[in-house]
């Protein structure tokens, strides 16, 4: 009967020895999950709370024919700061990227949702006239905030007038 006693002793031991080793595996991909999963909640925080809006009439967006420029307002409407310098804008579905110039109002300060950024778009292609209407996309990119950047888009069809 001792000898029982001591196999079971034994065996409870190994027992207990495995099972804290699975407890410590176990704890250990547990904090890697939760670190995942905090990054991740981190980065779809700064997507939503990235966004940008037409600012204006968008029937009434200025063309001056003479120097082939389009001229528009952007909003942050959302609480991260915005990257001017990440802007893109197509237009009718043309990528604009080396003709665009853009600046705050008011000028000084960050891209955040008391200023606006003012657009003006040129391509001496261009045979658009006052009243016609036009596919206009801008893509944003926000500031890098705690080591994460979010995007947003406005997509609006909008009349020129000049």
């Amino acid at each position: 009967m001792a000898d029982g006693g001591a196999s079971s002793f034994i065996f409870l031991t190994t027992a207990l020895l495995v099972s804290g080793i699975v407890s410590v595996v176990l704890i250990n991909q547990w904090g890697g999950m939760a670190q995942i999963t905090a990054q991740e909640t981190a980065a779809l925080e700064v997507q939503e709370d990235t966004s940008v809006d037409f600012a204006g009439d968008p029937m009434m967006v200025a063309l001056n024919t003479t120097s082939n420029e389009i001229t528009f307002f952007l909003q942050n409407t959302g609480g991260t700061l915005l990257d001017s310098s990440t802007l893109v804008v197509l237009i009718d579905g043309q990528t604009m990227a080396a003709s665009i110039n853009s600046s705050l109002v008011p000028a000084t300060g960050d891209w955040d949702e008391d200023h606006l950024l003012e657009v003006t778009v040129h391509d001496s292609t261009w045979t658009y006239q006052s009243g016609d209407d036009i596919a206009l996309t801008a893509i944003v990119s926000s500031e890098v905030t705690n080591g994460y950047r979010g995007s947003d888009s406005t997509s609006l069809e909008v009349r020129l007038h000049g």
